[in-house]
């Protein structure tokens, strides 16, 4: 067959059209690799081997676009191709280029996870490390790109969160308090050794709080019960909120 006319399309593409009548699209390594250029001549097996070929260079673009939205790790990007249908030796050999390249790099994408996660999120390097595992992405590097997160920037981060919890109590005594604290710091990954320490060199709840929660459970229970019964039920309210005793500041 005769290719009868060439037409630059984006992206190293180029529109043939064949003397059949058909028209294909073919990338310009191809072109001149195979001098079609040179020869204009084609023929079926030449061309049933180009269209191969030249699926790599399609499933290579779609690649690059998906990258340039924000960097990937290995593991993403191959999922999104085969989602779109590709061959899995197709997208293989498309990884590979993009490597050699320096377009996918698991390091270059766990540094920056990690450096977004900080500076986007109050996670902590436990979770991001899950985070981090679930992308494939290898232990020695996932290690090396959270060595910036180091247990100065993790206790810094943890006092900020517990400051901002104790600020928002307003009626849950110390030992209530805590233990949400320490809840919710440890799904967040923080280390459960740095949340002790921080935890237990603060003051969790003011004598106002703890003074506001009896007085208002006094009011209610006192319309019921009164005397040694009173004392009991505030008591064992008041224990329930977490606080241990009515002079409960720490």
């Amino acid at each position: 067959m005769e290719i009868k006319k060439f037409s630059k399309q984006k992206n190293g593409m180029y529109l043939l059209s064949l003397e059949t009548g058909i028209d294909i699209k073919v990338h310009e390594d191809l072109i001149l690799r195979y001098e079609l250029l040179l020869h204009r001549k084609i023929d079926d097996a030449l061309l049933e081997k180009i269209c191969q070929e030249n699926q790599i260079y399609e499933v290579y673009e779609v690649a690059l676009r998906y990258l340039k939205t924000r960097l990937h790790s290995r593991k993403e990007l191959y999922l999104y191709l085969s989602k779109k249908g590709y061959e899995n030796q197709v997208i293989d050999s498309v990884l590979t280029m993009l490597k050699k390249q320096g377009y996918l790099d698991d390091q270059v994408y766990a540094t920056s996870f990690v450096h977004d996660r900080i500076l986007m999120s109050n996670d902590g390097p436990n979770r991001i490390r899950r985070q981090l595992e679930e992308c494939d992405i290898s232990n020695e590097v996932i290690t090396l790109a959270l060595s910036t997160f180091d247990e100065e920037l993790e206790k810094m981060r943890i006092e900020k969160i517990v400051e901002k919890k104790i600020k928002q109590n307003h009626n849950k005594g110390a030992m209530l308090l805590k233990r949400k604290i320490q809840s919710y710091l440890l799904e967040l990954g923080y280390s459960d050794i740095l949340i002790h320490k921080v935890l237990n060199g603060k003051k969790l709840v003011t004598e106002d709080i703890m003074q506001k929660e009896y007085e208002k459970l006094y009011t209610k229970l006192s319309k019921k019960y009164s005397g040694k019964e009173l004392e009991y039920k505030l008591k064992q309210k008041m224990y329930q909120k977490g606080f241990s005793n009515l002079n409960d500041e720490s």
